[in-house]
């Protein structure tokens, strides 16, 4: 016989035994239907025209439209239909084909690029816009949503300047160019054309805007200031046309022009200097001639040549170290000479101008 404190602990485990056991058993439901494979829709299309070519960038859809990643190859089709205005029918016509690869793993997809050219006839007639869209189907050809579209006006690019050139001078690099007429056209946009000056530092990935000009001040040359002497450079123009259709605006490059390359190697000296006067002075035991002269303004200045003469004799510099002031005491004088002087202007990279006016003073024979 099981003493009565054996069986209650027996009956406390086999009640445990079966709460454990019933909470693992799930009540089975609806089986769950088998992915469509279905891509989602291409929503960030991206269009750039730049002198007859487009080209359109998007996202490659990663995942199908109930969450799953997609399995299978597909393809996304890159279509384009022509437009002359709001409100008109849209008629698509595929123009290219990308594959659409399996995904391995949950991620942003890949940047997939796509290029139209556009041909003459489709830029001559009387429509505006060419309108773009990515279809993303599946293997069967099923695609789900509709992808955003884009617009990109028609009429011709405006031709890049011709002879493009740059040379030194003494505030920077000049670019010249020569221009070209634009294009005539039966758009109906309203439109505004210039020029862009584009400069790229020689050894840097990156170009920067110098200067935009219209073009209907027909300018023809420019000189850049903001560069750095003694680095090489590269120039060119890039012809821009602004756009507009009632709310609808925005901006088109055309083809670059030629590009030049150049060293911004500085030979150009400062100014002459101006101003110069001589005044005998004497603080005994000392006397001196002393030198003064107008500033010169040049922010690459590095300081001033001082020279001296006699009657009947080639002028020699008597400083030793370039002169930061435009002032200079010269004590190197005898009694009853007279003496003539004349400054320079000396630059950071050693351009030296030519000597000013001279400038004399006689020493008392006391």
């Amino acid at each position: 016989m099981i003493p009565r404190r054996d069986r209650d602990v027996r009956r406390i485990a086999i009640f445990f035994a079966l709460v454990v056991t019933l909470t693992g058993c799930g009540v089975p439901g609806a089986p769950l239907p088998p992915s469509l494979d279905i891509p989602k829709f291409v929503g960030d299309l991206k269009a750039v025209r730049k002198g007859d070519t487009v080209t359109l960038t998007w996202t490659t859809p990663t995942e199908t439209t109930d969450g799953e990643l997609v399995k299978k190859p597909g393809k996304m089709l890159v279509q384009r239909a022509l437009t002359s205005g709001q409100g008109s029918e849209l008629k698509f016509q595929t123009i290219s084909e990308v594959t659409l690869e399996p995904t391995l793993k949950k991620e942003r997809g890949e940047e997939a690029t796509a290029k139209d050219t556009l041909s003459n006839s489709l830029r001559s007639g009387d429509v505006e816009f060419a309108v773009y869209t990515v279809l993303a189907q599946n293997r069967n050809g099923k695609s789900s949503g509709l992808p955003n579209r884009i617009s990109v006006p028609l009429m011709p690019s405006l031709a890049p300047p011709k002879n493009v050139s740059a040379r030194p001078v003494p505030t920077g690099v000049m670019i010249s160019w020569e221009e070209v007429p634009p294009p005539a056209s039966n758009s109906q946009l309203q439109t505004q054309q210039s020029y862009k000056l584009m400069r790229r530092l020689i050894g840097a990935n990156d170009a920067v805007p110098v200067k935009q000009f219209n073009l209907v001040d027909h300018q023809k040359d420019f000189t850049d200031t903001g560069i750095e002497w003694e680095k090489s450079y590269q120039y060119w123009i890039t012809p821009v046309t602004q756009w507009q259709a009632d709310k609808r605006k925005g901006e088109m490059e055309g083809d670059d022009s030629n590009a030049v390359e150049i060293l911004a190697h500085d030979t150009f000296p400062p100014a002459v200097p101006s101003g110069l006067q001589a005044v005998f002075s004497s603080v005994p035991p000392n006397s001196f001639i002393d030198l003064t002269w107008t500033p010169n303004d040049e922010p690459d200045l590095a300081g001033y040549n001082v020279y001296r003469r006699s009657e009947n004799t080639p002028p020699a510099r008597v400083n030793t170290e370039l002169v930061k002031t435009p002032r200079f005491p010269d004590p190197g004088i005898q009694p009853r000479m007279k003496y003539f002087y004349s400054v320079t202007a000396v630059d950071v990279r050693g351009n030296e101008s030519a000597k000013s006016e001279e400038t004399s003073e006689t020493v008392p024979k006391d």
